[in-house]
């Protein structure tokens, strides 16, 4: 009886163990965690190549701008740049609401203010309000001598893109247009002219 018993109790234990031996390997929630990182660290690479794409035609497009008196209508050189941390569809049109804007990585954000470091002082900012600031005379200029720009996404396919640009540095002096930047072989993102209208104020 008690050797009938213990053989019971024996296979009892070991079908439980069975059991809960199969529940392990077969639930997620048990066991080893679901291999969840492999997806992400597989798009890595094409985020990262997106973003350096984005960061380098920004890099050209400030450049350019802020470096022709011709397009951004003041001679002086800007040491203080501030840039909307926000991508406006209509940024080059004057009469732009902007709307609801697309937001600049910050990893972009940081690769075109390290790159024109030697250039100016680059500032992402997330509200054009908090640069922007009366004179004696009432009229609404950016604070510290700068220049507030607000950039447009990318727009384009294969090797050529448009980028719309407004830059703002006082109630009188505001400038907006679009730049087309092509991929050239061995230099890379480099802007080769604009298109459309170009307004000034």
């Amino acid at each position: 009886m008690q050797r009938a018993l213990v053989t019971t109790a024996a296979t009892i234990v070991l079908t439980a163990l069975a059991v809960s031996t199969a529940g392990c390997g077969g639930s997620p929630a048990a066991g080893a965690p679901p291999t969840v990182h492999a997806p992400a660290s597989e798009r890595q690479p094409a985020v990262t190549e997106a973003g350096a794409k984005e960061a380098e035609v920004y890099v050209q497009v400030l450049r350019r701008y802020l470096s022709t008196p011709g397009e951004n209508s003041f001679p002086q050189a800007f040491k203080t740049v501030y840039v909307l941390n926000q991508t406006y569809a209509d940024a080059a049109n004057p009469s732009g609401t902007h709307g609801r804007g697309v937001p600049i990585a910050p990893q972009t954000q940081r690769q075109v203010t390290a790159a024109l470091a030697g250039m100016a002082h680059v500032i992402f900012i997330a509200d054009r309000g908090s640069v922007i600031e009366a004179n004696s005379a009432g009229c609404w200029q950016v604070r510290n001598g700068g220049i507030l720009i607000t950039l447009g996404m990318p727009v384009g396919h294969g090797n050529q893109v448009h980028v719309g640009i407004n830059g703002f540095v006082a109630c009188l002096g505001a400038t907006w247009l679009t730049y087309v930047l092509q991929d050239q072989p061995g230099t890379g993102w480099r802007v080769t002219g604009t298109t459309g209208s170009m307004a000034i104020s």
